[in-house]
């Protein structure tokens, strides 16, 4: 659980910077900044659920002394992932309903002046405004969050078990 929460964590910690930073958030749309900051927030997301099993298996192999066996390292990777998908969504919470509520609609003013300037019919940019609007709830985020740490999370675990457990059978 520690590493789950570690991991949810440092992703939100990184989400913050990227938005200070003006890579990430309403700012960065009218930068043009966005497509990097999302690419490197979207990277550094999969890295450190990525480091957070390895280390938990790591951690684990460490304490029982003889190795991990296969099915132990997928338990132990599937805890982290499960727990980085809980506090990911507590933390996506935190962040649009308290944090930062006006987010979403900054964000989605930010994007109607970039398409106004762009000369993007009325009603596909009405559209396309609705569109990023649901994408962008808290709801939505939330959903995304749980679903893609768990979704990657598996296969991280899968991956890292193959490659950490010990080849004693007992």
């Amino acid at each position: 659980m520690v590493y789950g929460l570690a991991v949810a964590l440092a992703g939100s910690v990184l989400m913050l910077t990227l938005i200070a930073l003006n890579l990430i958030g309403p700012k960065a749309i009218a930068l043009e900044t966005e497509m990097t900051g999302g690419t490197i927030l979207f990277l550094m997301l999969y890295l450190f659920l990525l480091f957070g099993i390895y280390f938990a298996i790591k951690k684990r192999k460490e304490a029982l002394g003889s190795g991990i066996p296969f099915k132990e390292a997928i338990v132990q990777g599937l805890v982290v992932s499960f727990a980085t998908a809980l506090f990911s969504v507590v933390l996506t919470i935190v962040f649009y309903e308290l944090l930062y509520p006006s987010y979403v609609a900054e964000t989605i003013e930010a994007l109607k002046l970039k398409m106004e300037a762009m000369g993007v019919p009325t009603g596909k940019l009405i559209a396309k405004l609705e569109e990023k609007e649901a994408y962008f709830s808290t709801s939505s985020q939330s959903l995304f969050s749980f679903v893609g740490n768990l979704i990657t999370g598996t296969a991280f675990t899968l991956l890292l078990s193959f490659f950490l457990k010990s080849n004693t059978k007992k």
